[in-house]
């Protein structure tokens, strides 16, 4: 049999209600092909992945409610809250050109066009109308990056570098 491969989707943020549904903050641009009905989904915990199928789902406000099968009341639902949903990557849609995944995205190292080597990706924040990258660099802090037409140079996927061209005065020069 062959190994499923993850990718996160969102993250379980609470419960909601006494019927077992789940609180979830999107990870993932696709959140309504992600989240639609009879939809297998998996919850990692314990460093383990449990399938579920989704029975149904909605937006509230900017979270993602939803229920799922086998999972009846509150308490059910308790013990999956700060956990983070996942789908396999063999459901994933096709992208244009210029579009990644975040799976793709994290960990990449970032080369900025003016000050080289700056880091790797440890974080994707969206944030409406653009993501931010949080890149690590050597010394352990952190540099945000809006990633924006202007900014984004080039995602190289096969090196894993993508080169950045970032407005004067976004990083401190040592």
């Amino acid at each position: 049999m062959e190994q499923l491969q993850y990718v996160r989707i969102g993250r379980i943020i609470n419960t909601h209600g006494n019927r077992g549904e789940l609180k979830v903050v999107a990870t993932t641009d696709f959140a309504l092909e992600r989240f639609a009905e009879q939809n297998k989904v998996f919850i990692k915990i314990h460093n383990q992945y449990q399938q579920f199928t989704i029975q149904n789902a909605r937006m509230q406000q900017k979270f993602w409610l939803i229920k799922l099968t086998n999972i009846e009341s509150i308490s059910e639902a308790e013990v999956y809250k700060n956990c983070d949903l996942y789908a396999d990557t063999t459901s994933m849609p096709e992208l244009e050109e210029g579009q990644y995944f975040y799976k793709d995205i994290m960990g990449i190292n970032v080369k900025d066009v003016n000050h080289g080597f700056l880091g790797s990706v440890t974080d994707i924040m969206s944030l409406g109308p653009n993501d931010v990258w949080t890149v690590q660099d050597k010394h352990g802090r952190e540099i945000l990056i809006p990633i924006l037409k202007s900014t984004l140079v080039e995602v190289n996927l096969t090196t894993q570098v993508a080169t950045v061209d970032l407005p004067e005065g976004l990083i401190d020069e040592d």
